[in-house]
């Protein structure tokens, strides 16, 4: 009678090890850990999140991809899926526009506000998300929560890249002089997604990496 529970319970062990692994195996079910930044305030790194293949994202969703870098080889990112076949997408003044509507606006994004020093007591951020420009070195820049800022009312102003002011990266993949803050609009083509880092100043994304296929879609998160 003393042993019976025991094997019940090495029993279901065994089973849901092997569930597990199956869903390891082929994507069912898999948990993994996040260590970019570009997923910020959503997805924290460091911690362990569920991805599934079994649900087809939709728009806004976050997923998992496969991404080619060519300075560091393959990744695996975790985005918002922004855009889907068909879509036509703009970021004018920093904000995305979906087929004409205002995508951010139900979001909670990390952008970069400007700051003057004489109010940096007065807000909280992160010291190694902070940088100046010189020789202006009494206002310096600080990626914020949207939603903290608002909120709080507080002293500074988002900073925004100029139109026509040409980022290298997104030149080279998109042959138009945009920026992070200034892009498109753009169709995405069959077969292709578009992803944004909410951490959107600090996110390697389809603004660098271009359309994203779908054939590199890894899953869906299922759980945050």
């Amino acid at each position: 009678m003393i042993l019976k529970p025991l094997y019940i319970s090495i029993l279901l062990s065994a089973l849901l090890i092997g569930l597990w692994l199956i869903g390891r195996a082929t994507g069912l079910l898999q948990f993994f850990r996040v260590t970019s930044k570009a997923g910020l305030p959503v997805i924290k790194p460091g911690r362990i999140y569920l991805r599934s293949n079994l649900k087809k994202p939709g728009r806004f969703d976050l997923i998992c991809f496969r991404a080619l870098l060519p300075e560091t080889g393959p990744v695996i990112y975790t985005q918002r899926l922004c855009g889907l076949p068909g879509d036509a997408l703009e970021i004018k003044a920093g904000v995305l526009y979906v087929n004409g509507m205002n995508a951010d606006r139900d979001l909670n994004l990390i952008n970069i506000y400007k700051i003057e020093q004489e109010d940096s007591d007065r807000i909280q951020y992160d010291p190694r998300q902070v940088y100046t420009i010189p020789p202006y070195n009494d206002t310096f820049y600080a990626a914020l929560e949207d939603k903290y800022v608002q909120h709080n009312q507080l002293p500074c102003e988002r900073y925004v890249l100029p139109p026509g002011l040409r980022d290298g990266i997104i030149f080279q993949v998109y042959k138009r002089n945009w920026n992070l803050d200034n892009f498109g609009p753009v169709k995405v083509p069959a077969g292709r997604f578009f992803v944004l880092g909410d951490n959107r100043g600090n996110a390697t994304d389809s603004r660098h990496l271009g359309f994203i296929a779908q054939k590199d879609l890894i899953g869906t998160m299922l759980w945050k």
